[in-house]
C-alpha cells in the first residue's frame, strides 16, 4: 500500500459513513419524526367527549374537567418521560400563542399522566406558555389510546372533532384553520 491510497481510503471510509448517516436521518424524520397531524382526515368523528373526571393542577387541587364544557378544547396527553411528548409540545405552545387563535376562546388543555406533578412543574418551570397544564391519576376510556402523545379536539358541543396519536407538528397553517372552524369563526366545509 502506498502512501497515497491511504488518505484517499480513508475519504471514502467518511464520505461512505456520512452517507449511510444521511441515509439514517432521512429514513428517521420520514418513519418516526415529527408529522404534520391528520386532523383533517380525522375529522367527522362523533364520539362525545367524557366531562366527568377529575384531575389536579400542579398543585395536586382537584380540577373537574367539565369547567371546559361548552368551549372548544385542545386536549394533549403526555408526560414527562415521553420523548415525543416532549418534542412536540414547542409546536403546540406556539400554537396556543398563535394570534390567528386569540380571542376564540380555545382552550388549550395538557393533561400529564405523571405520577406526581413535581416533574410536571419541573418541566414547564420557566416557560411562559399559555397553554393549562394538568395531571391526570386515570383516563376516562374515550380518551384511552394504544400510546402517547394523543391530542383529542373538542368542539364546543362536547363531541370530539379529531384524534391523533404519536407526536405531530401542531403549529400549521391547516391546524389553526381546522381549530378556526370548531371554534365556529370559519364554516365548516361540506
Amino acid at each position: 500500500m502506498t502512501k497515497d491510497q491511504g488518505p484517499r481510503t480513508n475519504t471514502r471510509t467518511w464520505l461512505l459513513i456520512g452517507l449511510g448517516f444521511i441515509v439514517f436521518w432521512v429514513l428517521y424524520l420520514a418513519l418516526l419524526g415529527p408529522r404534520r397531524p391528520a386532523l383533517l382526515e380525522n375529522s367527522g368523528m362523533s364520539r362525545p367527549a367524557e366531562y366527568a373526571w377529575s384531575l389536579f393542577d400542579l398543585d395536586d387541587q382537584p380540577v373537574r374537567f367539565s369547567r371546559f364544557r361548552g368551549k372548544p378544547v385542545f386536549l394533549n396527553i403526555w408526560a414527562t418521560w415521553c420523548g415525543p411528548c416532549v418534542r412536540e409540545m414547542p409546536s403546540i405552545a406556539r400554537l396556543a400563542a398563535d394570534s390567528r387563535l386569540q380571542g376564540k376562546g380555545i382552550e388549550f388543555v395538557c393533561v400529564a399522566t405523571d405520577d406526581s406533578s413535581d416533574a410536571v412543574r419541573r418541566f414547564i418551570e420557566g416557560r411562559s406558555w399559555s397553554m393549562t397544564f394538568l395531571r391526570a391519576e386515570k383516563l376516562p376510556s374515550v380518551f384511552l389510546t394504544e400510546g402517547i402523545p394523543a391530542t383529542f379536539v373538542i368542539a364546543p358541543d362536547g363531541r370530539i372533532a379529531a384524534a391523533e396519536v404519536g407526536s405531530a407538528q401542531w403549529d400549521t397553517p391547516e391546524v389553526v384553520r381546522f381549530l378556526e372552524k370548531i371554534a365556529g369563526t370559519l364554516p365548516l366545509a361540506r
